[in-house]
Order: structure tokens, then sequence, then C-alpha cells
């Protein structure tokens, strides 16, 4: 799939474990990629508001309106998913739960009146993270997060940036010796794959699942450890005192990563490197859509799978299963009771957030009211 799937980069240093020898000019030159404004200018026209895109419409006479066609179900189909995707252009939201449901006893006839009404619940905020890329091309703003974490009881997130590495989880991460990455894509395609990420040790490139590598391939080749989103974000709140919730563990993230067979994968893998530039014209567009806040045309571009034939699209389609409808549909029990219990910040990737499994289309369906914050 395309830049940052979601849960690939946010923990490569930690997943990975690899001894990579990275200098800080190759950090700089060969792996930096594509800069925020060379980003904006590769996704153009798709990040123009909505009203740019079309001239506003006539009036309408009365007697014109009063004989006019009823919009077709398509038409109107169509005005919704627009309007769903202005509500939703942004990367923070509030979250604001519906009030806590009447007992039977204060609903059945003839039952006692509440001696008050119900009180709601106080508004949450929930963050799409990117897992790549420096907060000037993000567009983030750390002293306005820390604000947010500062008044919230309980800072969440996808798994905790401290979890231990144990040795039974190297089985996720690393090839068996008798089946190494260069038996499955070929010489040609090990000899792209170290062009590509020449910070990578050619004895540990071999070992790597070719889900690692293509996660390293989607970030730019990055992998900011402390420096990355998600783990300033819980430093911050662990700094602040603030109750921590993180709504998977290492091997259960690890586990939806590694979720297809690596022989399966490396078909995914091996088309990807021998067309390279979509890649990087997919990293290019996700920071552009990121930092633009417009996430459905994100996930759009992902769920294209450009450059993929009908055979890695399906095994690309059974990975991304495992990685967010399978994971939202696991976290959205945990969050609504976080957010009924009190204020939280919630901090996840962007990508879990938009479409019809999406967190907050779940949590609008369970009569949350969803607000984006200009960010």
């Amino acid at each position: 799939m395309p830049a940052t799937r979601p849960g690939r980069g946010r923990l490569l240093a930690l997943l990975l474990g690899l001894s990579l020898s990275l200098s800080v000019q190759a950090r700089q030159d060969a792996l930096r990629g594509v800069s925020a404004h060379a980003a904006s200018e590769a996704a153009g026209a798709q990040l123009r508001p909505p009203a740019q895109d079309a001239a506003p419409a006539a009036p309408v006479p009365d007697a014109a309106a009063a004989t006019a066609p009823l919009p077709a179900a398509g038409d109107a189909q169509a005005a919704a998913a627009m309007a769903t995707a202005s509500r939703e252009r942004g990367v923070l939201f509030k979250v604001i739960p519906p009030l806590p449901a009447l007992l039977p006893a204060q609903v059945a006839d003839g039952g006692p009146a509440p001696a008050t009404p119900p009180v709601s619940p106080p508004a949450s905020y929930l963050l799409g993270t990117i897992h790549f890329g420096t907060p000037e091309e993000q567009g983030i703003d750390y002293v306005q997060l820390g604000q947010l974490i500062e008044g919230s009881a309980t800072f969440i997130n996808e798994v905790d940036i401290d979890s231990a590495w144990k040795p039974e989880y190297d089985g996720y991460r690393w090839l068996p010796e008798d089946t190494p990455l260069d038996a499955m894509i070929g010489a040609a395609g090990m000899a792209q794959a170290q062009a590509l990420l020449p910070g990578v040790h050619p004895q540990d490139l071999r070992r790597m699942k070719p889900w690692a590598v293509l996660a390293l391939l989607e970030a730019r080749g990055e992998h900011g450890g402390d420096a990355t989103t998600d783990a300033r974000l819980q430093r911050t709140a662990a700094a602040a005192g603030k109750r921590m919730l993180h709504l998977e563990t290492l091997e259960q993230q690890l586990q939806a990563l590694d979720c297809v067979p690596a022989s399966e994968h490396a078909q995914v893998l091996d088309e990807r490197l021998r067309k390279s530039w979509v890649l990087r014209i997919e990293s290019a567009e996700a920071m552009a859509f990121y930092r633009n806040r417009v996430l459905e045309a994100w996930l759009s571009g992902i769920d294209r799978m450009d450059g993929l034939d009908d055979a890695a699209k399906a095994i690309e389609q059974r990975a991304r299963i495992c990685l967010l409808e399978d994971r939202n549909a696991r976290w959205i029990g945990p969050l609504e009771t976080a957010f009924q219990d009190g204020a939280s910040f919630v901090a996840v990737g962007a990508i879990h957030l938009v479409g019809p499994q999406g967190l907050l289309a779940r949590l609008r369906s369970d009569g949350y009211r969803i607000e984006a914050v200009p960010f």
C-alpha cells in the first residue's frame, strides 16, 4: 500500500530492532524524501477546498424551483459524501459523548422521574497522526497539543512506546535463515531495495520480512524513534502525570503487521521495487494530504493501490483488513468507555479515523458528536 500504511511506521525502531548504521548525512540526504513544499505541489488540485472546485451556482427562480426534478439518488449520495468529507476535514477532532441513558426504572410507565437531568460527559480530543516527516512538514503545533493533553485526564494511543522487546517477537520481523529475502525477490529486487534503503545493513535486509521492508520504504526510510509524533505525545502525557491507556499490546500490533504470509507479501514488495517511483509519489501525496487535512482523499489514494496488479491488490486488501478494520473494531469499545469516563486525549494513525469503518464513523453511529478542530 502507499506511504505510511497505519501501524507500519510508528514503532519502526522498536519493531525492527535493527543496528542501522545511519549517518546524519544519510538521514538528511538519502532518506529525507520530498519536502513539504514539493509534497503540496504533488497533490495540487486534489487539495483545493470544495468551494474552489466549482463556481457558485446561480440562484434558481421560484417557478423553476417548483418544477425542478428531485435530485437523483446518486446525486444525493454524492452530496452526503461531500458534506461528510467537509465535516471531517482535519486531523484533530473534538469528541462529545451522548447523554447517559436512563435506567429502565426511570423510563417505565409510572417510574420515578430522575431527580436531576443526566449530565453529559466532558469532551475529549482525537488526533490522527502520521508516522514520518518533521513537525514543519506535518504542520503540527506541539504547544497546542500539549495544552489539550494537560486538560485531559487520560492519554490514549495505539501501543506503549516503552514496551520491552521479547525474543519471541523476532519471528514477526525476521525471515527464517534458510529463506532469505533475496530468495523471494531475486538479486535485482535486493539491489533495488538496498539502493532505496542505504542505511540498512545488507545482512539485516536479507533477514527482514517483506512487511518490514515496505514499512521503511513507505516511511521514506525514516524510523524516528523518540522524534515521532506518537513518542513525543506519550512523553508529554507521562511528564504531565496523565493516566495512560494503550489500545493494544506490542505483540498484537506485530501480529497485525505480519498477518499476511511473507511468501505472499513478497509479491507486493517485488512490484513496489520494480515501480519505486510510485512510492515516492505516494509519500509526497500522503504528506500533502495530511498537511492540508484531507484524510478522506488520502484513504482514497491508499485504496487505489496504484502500481499493483490484481493479485498484489488482493494480498494488500487482506493486510488492510488486519491493519485497519480489525483493529478499529477492537479499539472502539475501550475508546467509548474512556470517553464516557472522562476527558481523554487520543492519538492514533490518521487513516484509522476516516472511511465507513473508521473511528469517526463508528463514534457517530453510536451517538457521539464529532467536530473538526482547526489545527
